[in-house]
């Protein structure tokens, strides 16, 4: 599977999405079209981890299909590997 440096910061907990979740297939297609805007993204968790900063706890992980992007998530909340996931933010 293709490792890019996609990412998706959660400021916020995740939110209900008003439209349809993307899948990080999609996203990786085509990141330009994604950069600097909300996205809402479902898919696999894989490689949860989290590291203490002085700012806090912060955790990090890849949201996958076929492809996978990767997730910097400041909200706290733990996930499994493995698990289906649906999370928003801002794509860089």
């Amino acid at each position: 599977m293709k490792r890019l440096g996609l990412a998706l910061l959660l400021a916020a907990a995740p939110v209900i999405a008003i439209a349809a979740a993307l899948v990080p297939s999609a996203i990786v297609a085509n990141p330009s079209s994604y950069d600097g805007k909300s996205v809402t993204v479902a898919g696999t968790v894989k490689g949860f981890q989290t590291s203490s900063t002085p700012m806090g706890t912060v955790a990090g992980f890849q949201l996958c299909d076929s492809e996978c992007v990767v997730v910097i998530d400041k909200t706290n909340q733990s996930r499994t590997n493995g698990a289906t996931a649906t999370v928003s933010g801002i794509f860089h």
